[in-house]
């Protein structure tokens, strides 16, 4: 399972961290992970582990 998260924090701690998508298809997932809309910062995971940090 992909979740997306992001902050609105320059300088996040793990607790910023709000849950914006949870999806099983990867092309949705890294799509929104890309985008920038109302947050500073987004975050891709994959089955709990981080695939893309600070994106």
């Amino acid at each position: 399972m992909y979740r997306v998260y992001g902050t609105t924090k320059s300088h996040p701690s793990e607790a910023d961290w709000e849950l914006l998508l949870e999806t099983a298809d990867p092309v949705t997932a890294t799509v929104l992970a890309h985008e920038s809309e109302g947050t500073f910062w987004r975050r891709l995971t994959e089955d709990g582990v981080i695939v893309l940090d600070r994106v």
